[in-house]
């Protein structure tokens, strides 16, 4: 009798802990977990329920930081801010979203600081002025002394604006009245539950090259409970981040790239041109796509959008520009941020009176945390400089002093600018040489308060690839719905792309498995890629390289058309012809005219010339394919 009491005592034990645990749940949107990208960007969106009106704070660590924290669309609770060295401190700057009556930022902050990350001191509480600062745009706070710290945790007690705390950036001055730029450690958002039990976040984080795990953690806001386990749910995303698409990186010669969420593609490391190093794609939400792209197209579906839509963008990396008020004509300055580090790519000055200013163009605004400078040596004579000022500025070339530095080995030297200015333009005055004004510079080199490399890219919209993908993008029933495509139609969804030349989608192939729920193609090129219902005839056409190149460098010189119908032996008329037209519908070349055909595909090339065999100019360009009296038209691109 006492041991039933027992076990039943202990169920409702279970019960009531399994009901407590339930209180709150945090549940993944996207992405998934366990993948490799080439975004630096991570899009994290969740969700958060309740059992009970609360308010929840959200906390994340963020490998690099946030891509910017005016994108936070939710309440800042709390922020951690590494300095990435210790540093005297005289006050913290903070620069809140503006509003038209008060700022949305913090009206009492609270302070603590930490020499290692691990142990804070006391928290301390701060008023916040209102007022912003015209010529910073900033609100200063100062310290009653200076602090010495490396890690600060900032917690937002109250705002000006009640229910919303929005940043555009936190600072901290130090000692010489510098502003010293923080990386984001981790950041905690504030939902409110109390009118509703569930509610959607997005925070977005930047990731640091390899290996991120990344810990969500959803708390009730205050804690009600002693056992604050059953007030807490909390969630780890892992994922590999390549910051460039090198070939040693690649597994078995492919890279394996996702968004984490709908898309995989599959890439050779060889399918890009040395100096394209990142392959990025974004999902983009088929609502932003305009209407008239496709409403009027008669390859997709009437009444039917978009199931998913993605962009992919190619990266070459290029060079920086520089001027120099001194240079021989052979060494001009652009050689000091060509990439190239030693001798011959080198900038010479002239034999011209010091100082000498050299000025460099970052492209756009980045956070400088180290520069190396590579100096020329010549039989055991260092050609360094010897005594410099560095000056940075924004996009206004407004240009500050960041330091003095006179510390120059003879070949290599680091220069760590504790301060870690933003700035687009680095400016180097040489007030002193090594070898009396003959100074000789083989390269210059920038890095981000992670150490990572700054280097500049081009970005390309559309890539032929010199090797062959794989692409994979997947779907769900919701996706279907608000796309106005019934489930026994997915069968018919095909993967499209967007061609800039003639502005419309054109339909690019590829086959449904509709148990998993995912659209896949091979292709040999990267553009904007969408699934929509296709309006599918007997005739399915579709060529192996489109864009193509016939330039003669051996890589997609040429392009076959393979045109296939599941009863094309059955067409009243089996006689084929393929034509080329120009967009004005003249006729550029007949690949086949009124061919028997016997099979259900035929492959028909073309090699890019005319009737004239010329090679026929850049651009897209009309094709027809005729059997019997079924007719398929279609747009085939020439690139370069």
């Amino acid at each position: 009798m006492r041991f039933g009491f027992i076990l039943i005592l202990l169920s409702l034990l279970i019960a009531f802990n399994q009901a407590n645990a339930a209180l709150i749940d945090l549940s993944i949107i996207y992405p998934k977990t366990d993948f490799t990208t080439n975004n630096q960007g991570l899009a994290i969106k969740g969700n958060v329920t309740s059992k009970m009106p609360t308010k929840v704070v959200v906390s994340a660590n963020t490998p690099s930081g946030i891509k910017s924290l005016d994108d936070v669309q939710h309440p800042i609770q709390s922020i951690t801010l590494d300095l990435g060295s210790k540093q005297i401190l005289s006050g913290i700057l903070i620069r809140p979203v503006p509003n038209s009556q008060f700022p949305l930022g913090p009206k009492t902050i609270q302070l603590a600081f930490s020499q290692d990350g691990s142990e804070f001191s006391i928290p301390e509480r701060f008023n916040v002025p209102s007022r912003i600062s015209t010529e910073s745009h900033r609100v200063f706070v100062a310290f009653p002394s200076l602090v010495t710290s490396r890690f600060i945790e900032a917690k937002m007690i109250e705002g000006w604006q009640a229910g919303q705390i929005s940043l555009q950036s936190i600072e901290f001055l130090n000692a010489n009245k510098q502003s010293i730029q923080a990386s984001i450690e981790s950041i905690a958002i504030i939902l409110d539950l109390t009118q509703g039990n569930s509610q959607d976040f997005s925070i977005e984080v930047l990731l640091q090259p390899g290996e991120n795990r990344i810990n969500l953690i959803a708390a009730i806001l205050p804690t009600q409970f002693s056992d604050p386990v059953l007030a807490t749910d909390q969630h780890i995303i892992s994922l590999t981040y390549l910051p460039e698409l090198l070939p040693e990186a690649a597994e078995n010669g492919y890279f394996h790239l996702s968004d984490g969420t709908q898309t995989k593609i599959r890439i050779h490391a060889d399918s890009f041109n040395q100096k394209i190093k990142k392959l990025q794609f974004w999902r983009i939400k088929p609502t932003e796509i305009p209407p008239f792209s496709y409403l009027n197209n008669t390859l997709i579906a009437a009444n039917t959008s978009p199931v998913a839509v993605y962009r992919f963008v190619a990266f070459l990396k290029t060079n920086f520009y520089a001027e120099s008020s001194s240079f021989l004509q052979s060494q001009p300055p652009n050689l000091v941020v060509d990439g190239l580090l030693d001798a011959p790519s080198t900038w010479i000055t002239d034999l011209t009176p010091l100082p000498i200013n050299l000025e460099i163009d970052l492209g756009k605004q980045q956070t400088i945390g180290r520069i190396a400078i590579h100096a020329n040596t010549h039989q055991g004579k260092s050609f360094s400089p010897k005594n410099i000022i560095i000056y940075t500025a924004d996009n206004d070339r407004q240009f500050v002093k960041a330091l003095e530095f006179d510390n120059f080995l003879d070949n290599i030297t680091n220069i760590d600018l504790a301060i870690r200015p933003k700035a687009r333009y680095v400016r180097f005055k040489i007030t002193e040489s090594k070898q009396a004004n003959n100074i000789q510079i083989n390269e210059i080199e920038f890095f981000d308060a992670l150490n990572l490399k700054i280097a500049p890219f081009v970005k390309f919209n559309q890539l032929i690839l010199n090797k062959p993908a794989f692409l994979q993008i997947s779907y769900d029933n919701l996706d279907l719905f608000k796309a106005g495509v019934k489930p026994s139609m997915s069968k018919n969804m095909r993967i499209f792309l967007w061609d800039d030349s003639s502005q419309e989608w054109q339909i690019a192939g590829g086959s449904v498995n509709p148990d998993l729920k995912v659209v896949e193609l091979d292709l040999n090129y990267i553009t904007q890629f969408a699934v929509f219902q296709a309006v599918l005839s007997k005739i399915t056409t579709t060529w192996t390289f489109n864009p193509f190149s016939p330039d003669g460098n051996g890589i997609a010189d040429t392009t076959h058309l393979t045109i296939t119908s599941p009863n094309m032996s059955d067409l009243s008329q089996r006689e084929l012809t393929v034509e080329i037209f120009d967009l004005k519908s003249k006729l550029i070349r007949t690949l086949t005219d009124h061919a028997l055909i016997n099979t259900n595909a035929v492959s028909i090339e073309w090699d890019g010339r005319n009737r004239m065999g010329e090679t026929v100019n850049i651009g897209p360009y009309l094709y027809q394919v005729r059997i019997g009296t079924e007719i398929s038209n279609g747009v085939i691109v020439i690139g370069k």
